[in-house]
């Protein structure tokens, strides 16, 4: 597991561009990557335990955070786009998902209960765990792709990727966990 004090400024400075992402993902290992996306996404799903529906759609006047229930949309969503990625720089014959992110911001929906964001997330998660087994061992390390958002990528920068996208929404998560129990 990568610790938060080398991952995250690692992520800093490759969302500032003092480093490309193809950069900063060569500097960690790639099951360090994945122990930790799945790490961080437990802690996602932990967040959502003892939350009431008021709390999942609580939106702060103050903080300039989504609400949980759009931070927890919004990681579902965007999976796709990460899924697709995966499949698309391995030999995979797995099937692609239809329905994924092409702009920021996609997906976050307000209001969804927690049983729903919980059974949601939980499918999301076994989803992405068939695929990061399916490509993990069969991927070309030397095969990159060209995205407009990101520079120069490869299976492990979109590992990267996944993970940093995890790690900020956890962030946003927690934040207004702690709101929302106060205000709520």
């Amino acid at each position: 597991m990568i610790p938060s004090e080398i991952l995250h400024p690692l992520v800093l400075s490759a969302f500032t561009k003092e480093i490309t992402w193809l950069e900063a993902s060569a500097q960690l290992s790639l099951d360090d990557m994945i122990e930790t996306f799945f790490h961080t996404r437990e802690r996602v799903q932990e967040s959502l335990e003892g939350l009431n529906d008021a709390q999942a759609a609580f939106a702060s006047n103050v903080h300039p955070f989504w609400t949980i229930s759009e931070s927890i949309t919004h990681l579902i969503y965007t999976q796709g786009f990460y899924h697709n990625k995966l499949l698309e720089i391995s030999t995979s014959q797995l099937p692609h998902v239809v329905e994924a992110a092409r702009g920021f911001g996609e997906g976050a929906r307000q209001n969804v209960p927690v049983r729903e964001l919980i059974i949601s997330l939980n499918a999301a998660t076994e989803r992405i765990q068939v695929v990061i087994e399916q490509t993990r061992n069969s991927h070309d390390p030397d095969k990159t792709e060209k995205n407009p958002a990101f520079g120069i990528c490869n299976y492990k920068t979109w590992i990267l990727l996944l993970l940093a996208h995890e790690v900020d929404h956890l962030r946003q998560i927690a934040a207004m966990r702690s709101v929302a129990k106060t205000d709520v």
